[in-house]
């Protein structure tokens, strides 16, 4: 039974819609709220609802319930004044949208308390934008004819409160939420239609549809931002990580370069006093601590540096997604260990230096009462060798994973570096030399027990073996580091003496085929080539003479003492006037000692009668003046002279020979000792010129040799050697004219003589008593070319079994040379005399074949040349092979011309030919 004021005339068309909007209703069951309760607790305004209409649905009460007093009538409705009442406005879009979900709730039969809970607990409601609500209906896309099937039917025509029929499109919906299959019994507080021209609005769960929308759309933006946001951060995070490890290492060479300022570089680290320095600052303690704290400095920013490259997640991870970094993070992982090994280094050597540097203040060799070195400064200074050695090590192990092209380097410093890392192989030798030389050093310094070396200069204007005659000695002390003042001793004084130890001696036995002259000794005692055996010969000479023993011999030329006033200066010698240079020095030496105008300045000025004692005077006013300065000179120039020492002893100016055989065989080892030769890894050949003519005449003579090798398919070699001197007299020689050379060529031991040409063999020619030679030559293959007319031996100083004695000698017929008994054990050697008059020029030719030798590398052809101490030889060299002609030879060959300053080293591989050359039109050697 219906309400009286909810009647309507049965059967009429608004009765029809409004059954079909209750239908609706009851297949969306909701939870209504009180309006205005809703409205006060949400303060927005409330949209339009649909007015009330009498419908009856089957969940609907029947009117007979209300009859019988079953059930509650419904409560009046609210009714909205005119004034509250807004304009009419199209039905909302969130209406709309409802309707349009109904088909997305569930079904009748299916359970809703939990989503009733759900729909209670829900903090705010959702709100439909003023621009949705606004959009009239007709604005809305039609919906298709299947979507017409789905959407709940509402009444097409409704009755207002005032009893007139509207459409029912121009009344707002009102706004439900959440469907239940089965409604229970309606009850008033539940659920209410509220005519009047504003709907409550109904808190409610978005659907399950819109909730998966909003959440795929949500994962969509994470997934599009996420990985965004995570670059941006990796990449902030990859240039803090760069710019730190780049810091750390800037940090690090830069305090390197403060502590090598300090050391040896300016006054100030900072470039704004630019004084240069000399090496004794690093004898200074206040700079060594300066430098200390650098290196202190840059160990920190190395570690730091190396800290971050192992323990940094963004190196990790570049490491392993993009190896095409590996380069670059392999190579500042060595570079950050190599900068610890050397700060290590750096701060080991500095801790030795502040200990040690008091020590070497002031003039370090002249004073005689306290010692330089003790046994205590050597330990020091081999504890820290052993420390340094295999921090070198490792930093060649490192050097090994170094790519400069992959450090951030510009053009200068990767040059720079580069040059750093090509010094640690000689670095590391030179090391080890000395770490070596720690065992011997207190030997050497006479630190336990003083020491006794014999001093020889030698002439090279009168050449012997080892570089020139011996006419001078003296002996030099050392006592802990100190050297005491030294002398010369003129040796003719003792062997020309009457009663002398000498007088009537023969040289030794492997000598006396060739050696002319009698009364042998000490000043003839270097007559080997090999220094170890001539000292040998020397150190007895000396012990059978004047009864002493000495620990070692040194002999040097005069171009030694040139380098040593190139470093020191010049010499002053007051008494004569005299300022020797190292451009004058052997032009005064000779005069003093030769000259007949200079002996009588000596005789004069030392009131000296005897000529062979006053020859020598001024030459050791000389040698006393040069150990003076050496004695007090600074710690830079010792320096300085010690480097130039190294030198020399590679060219031979400079020879030692030391009687600890430990001392020794360091020398040896590092090709200081100044021996012959005697590897069989490969082909080698030394001459060896000895002037034999009581003249400084080897100072106006030109060696010149052309060697040309021929090799074979097995590796053996054919030599063809062409030995040339130029004799040109272009000043005095003080003694006789003719020039006598014996040769001495040493080879491998198992090389075979093949022939030879142009030696002396002692049958007269011509000249002397055999009447004039021709003028024009005298030999068919002018092997000896002369000025016209002047084909004359001349005399010669005496010899042993001379049948010309104090007679001119003629000029002899030449051919091979006639001694083929070496006096150096594993050598073959080829001897013989050339005589070569006054600005003449002898050639001499030897030929001999050298199999392959024992250690050689097939396909590998190595040929050492040796100078000879004294010397400046011209060497030509043709290598090439036996099917090889001049037209092929830059292809199959190697050839040099030029000046032998020291040992020279050969190599000819199959396949190399950046070094082969031409064959010469002519010979490159000069007559």
């Amino acid at each position: 039974m219906q309400r009286p004021e909810e009647a309507q005339p049965e059967g009429t068309e608004e009765a029809v819609s409004e059954g079909k909007a209750r239908a609706a209703v009851k297949e969306r069951p909701a939870v209504l709220m009180d309006r205005d309760t809703q409205c006060e607790k949400e303060q927005v305004e409330v949209p339009p609802s649909i007015p009330e209409a009498p419908f009856s649905t089957e969940e609907a009460t029947p009117s007979s319930q209300v009859e019988n007093g079953e059930a509650e009538p419904l409560p009046e409705p609210l009714h909205v004044s005119e004034e509250e009442q807004p304009k009419e406005e199209a039905i909302p879009y969130e209406a709309t949208q409802l309707l349009k979900e109904a088909e997305e709730q569930p079904k009748e039969g299916e359970a809703i308390p939990e989503v009733m809970e759900q729909a209670e607990e829900q903090p705010e409601p959702l709100y439909v934008s003023e621009e949705k609500e606004e959009q009239p209906k007709e604005e809305e896309p039609e919906s298709s004819g299947e979507e017409e099937k789905k959407e709940v039917a509402l009444p097409e025509t409704v009755q207002t409160r005032e009893g007139k029929v509207q459409d029912a499109a121009a009344v707002p919906a009102v706004a439900v939420v959440d469907e239940q299959a089965e409604m229970p019994e309606t009850k008033p507080e539940e659920a209410e239609l509220v005519p009047g021209p504003k709907a409550p609005i109904v808190q409610r769960k978005l659907p399950l549809s819109r909730r998966l929308s909003i959440g795929v759309r949500l994962a969509l933006v994470f997934c599009l931002l996420a990985p965004l946001c995570a670059g941006v951060i990796y990449g902030v995070n990859a240039w803090v990580t760069y710019t730190s490890l780049r810091t750390h290492a800037e940090n690090g060479v830069q305090h390197l370069l403060n502590m090598k300022t300090l050391l040896a570089g300016s006054g100030s680290t900072d470039g704004q006093s630019m004084i240069r320095k000399s090496p004794s600052s690093m004898l200074d303690a206040s700079t060594l601590k300066d430098a200390k704290e650098e290196v202190l400095a840059a160990k920190a920013e190395f570690e730091a540096l190396k800290g971050l490259l192992n323990d940094s997640a963004v190196i990790h991870h570049i490491s392993q997604w993009l190896p095409q970094f590996e380069p670059q993070i392999t190579s500042a992982k060595a570079a950050s260990q190599i900068g610890i090994e050397l700060t290590d280094i750096a701060q080991i050597a500095l801790d030795a230096g502040i200990q040690l540097a008091p020590r070497f203040r002031g003039p370090l060799l002249a004073n005689e009462q306290k010692p330089l070195v003790t046994s205590t400064d050597l330990q020091l200074l081999q504890q820290t060798l052993q420390q340094v050695m295999p921090r070198l090590d490792k930093i060649e192990q490192q050097a090994r994973l170094l790519s400069l092209d992959a450090l951030p380097l510009d053009t200068a410093q990767r040059n720079q570096l580069q040059q750093y890392v090509l010094l640690l192989p000689q670095v590391r030798e030179t090391l080890g030399l000395l770490e070596n030389m720690m065992g011997v050093a207190g030997w050497l310094l006479g630190v336990d027990t003083p020491r006794t070396f014999l001093v020889q200069t030698m002439d090279r204007g009168e050449l012997r073996a080892t570089g020139g005659f011996t006419g001078q000695f003296g002996e030099l002390k050392i006592n802990g580091g100190r050297v005491a003042p030294f002398s010369l001793t003129n040796v003719a004084l003792i062997e020309y003496a009457p009663g002398s130890p000498n007088s009537e001696q023969d040289a030794p036995k492997e000598y006396r085929s060739w050696w002319p002259f009698a009364n042998w000794g000490l000043r003839d005692a270097n007559l080997s080539a090999d220094f170890p055996a001539s000292a040998k010969i020397i150190m007895q000479a000396y012990k059978d003479e004047l009864k002493k023993n000495v620990d070692g011999v040194i002999m040097f030329t005069p171009f030694l003492i040139e380098h040593m006033l190139q470093v020191i200066g010049p010499l002053s010698i007051p008494k004569y006037n005299e300022t020797v240079t190292a451009e004058n020095l052997e032009d005064r030496l000779h005069y003093y000692q030769l000259d007949n105008a200079g002996i009588l300045k000596i005789k004069t000025i030392e009131h000296i009668e005897n000529n062979e004692e006053a020859r020598k005077v001024f030459t050791s006013l000389v040698a006393q003046a040069l150990m003076a300065r050496i004695r007090n000179a600074s710690f830079d120039e010792l320096l300085v002279l010690g480097v130039m020492g190294l030198q020399n002893l590679k060219t031979k100016d400079l020879q030692i020979y030391f009687a600890n055989e430990q001392a020794q065989q360091l020398l040896s080892r590092y090709g200081y000792a100044a021996e012959i030769d005697r590897s069989t890894d490969h082909d080698a050949f030394y001459l060896v010129q000895t002037n034999v003519s009581a003249s400084k005449a080897s100072q106006y003579v030109r060696t010149l040799m052309k060697d040309t090798v021929t090799l074979d398919a097995q590796g053996g070699a054919t030599h063809m050697l062409q030995i040339r001197l130029a004799y040109n007299q272009l000043g005095s020689v003080y003694g006789l004219d003719t020039y006598r050379d014996y040769i001495r060529l040493y080879v491998p031991p198992d090389a075979k003589f093949l022939w030879g040409n142009g030696f002396d063999t002692g049958e007269p020619l011509c000249g002397g008593t055999l009447g004039h030679c021709p003028a024009q030559g005298i030999y068919p293959g002018q092997e000896l070319i002369c000025p016209t007319d002047q084909y004359e031996a001349g005399a010669s100083a005496p010899m042993i079994g001379d049948p010309y004695y104090r007679q001119w000698h003629p000029l002899n017929k030449i051919g091979p040379p006639n001694n083929f008994k070496s006096d150096i054990a594993g050598r073959a050697m080829f001897g013989g005399y050339l005589v070569v008059p006054k600005n003449c020029t002898m050639l001499a030719t030897i030929a001999w074949y050298v199999p392959p030798q024992k250690g050689q590398q097939a396909g590998v052809y190595d040929l050492l040349v040796q100078r000879q101490a004294g010397t400046f030889p011209e060497l030509d060299l043709t290598l090439q092979k036996a099917e090889s002609g001049c037209a092929t030879m830059p292809r199959d060959g190697l050839y040099y011309n030029g000046v032998m300053t020291q040992d020279m080293l050969f190599k000819l591989d199959e396949g190399q030919h950046e070094n082969a050359a031409s064959c010469p039109e002519k010979p490159a050697v000069a007559v």
